[in-house]
């Protein structure tokens, strides 16, 4: 089982992008483990973030999560953290992870990463897709609360 070396703020956006995909109170995710984490967001799409982002993005058409609504920002509060977290992650989700970073760019050279960067890819990917349905995270100052909230009226 490895342990892979994960930063502080692809941590975070696990933890933010869980809650997306989810619709699950930001309290409930936290007590999920980075594994069930990293696995509820390899497992999300019928198709890829980016496809369907790329979809989204075409049209003239102002979507919202289905389950959110309307526009919707979840304030992230950054870690006064310096090092890594270790977590252990099965070998199974390793290799879910990878097949989603392949199929997300099949330029990208999975092999070559480690773990972390390859995580980021894809966070990155499923950023773009939330965006394109008006959910996105919103860094803050470590003095300010993690909170969801509804923004404006289709416009961010």
């Amino acid at each position: 089982m490895p342990v892979p070396a994960v930063s502080p703020e692809n941590w975070k956006r696990t933890t933010i992008i869980t809650h997306f995909v989810m619709t699950t109170p930001i309290s409930v995710v936290r007590d999920f483990s980075f594994q069930d984490r990293v696995n509820s967001i390899v497992e999300y799409p019928d198709d890829t973030f980016t496809s369907s982002a790329r979809d989204n993005e075409k049209d003239d058409t102002d979507y919202v999560h289905t389950d959110f609504g309307e526009p919707y920002q979840m304030k992230l509060r950054l870690e006064d953290r310096d090092s890594d977290h270790r977590p252990r992650v099965d070998d199974h989700v390793v290799k879910l992870l990878d097949r989603a970073v392949r199929q997300e760019n099949e330029n990208i050279p999975v092999v070559k990463m480690d773990f972390d960067n390859k995580l980021g890819v894809l966070l990155d990917a499923a950023e773009r897709y939330f965006s394109s349905i008006q959910c996105e995270a919103i860094v803050t100052s470590a003095a300010t609360v993690d909170e969801p909230s509804t923004f404006g009226n289709g416009s961010h």
